[in-house]
């Protein structure tokens, strides 16, 4: 999961970057023309400026960090699951009758 969060964070964060936005910002005013969310962003730009920018730091920062910040040691499957020592399992004899206690009569 680390590392899927990682790569969404990074990607989303160049996505956002402040240098794409020339491209990015007119995309998205025409696919949102007619709404209020368009409207808000064509009127507020610097403030999509701003918030693009600050995501852009955040996520390439949380991204690096998820992708190459040190491994927790409970990143197990479960918090009690122990990891097995070899791969190589014996099934256990299961008791006959002849080992099998006697009972008294």
């Amino acid at each position: 999961m680390r590392r899927i969060g990682g790569i969404a964070l990074t990607v989303t964060g160049l996505l956002a970057c402040p240098c794409h936005l020339i491209i990015t910002l007119p995309l998205l005013l025409s696919g949102l023309s007619g709404t209020a969310v368009g409207s808000f962003l064509s009127r507020n730009s610097g403030l999509v400026y701003t918030g693009a920018g600050l995501y852009f730091v955040v996520a390439l920062a949380l991204g690096a960090w998820f992708l190459f910040g040190p491994k927790r040691e409970g990143d197990a499957v479960c918090a009690t699951c122990a990891p097995v020592a070899s791969e190589t399992h014996a099934q256990e004899r299961s008791p006959l009758p002849d080992d099998l206690p006697v009972t008294r009569r």
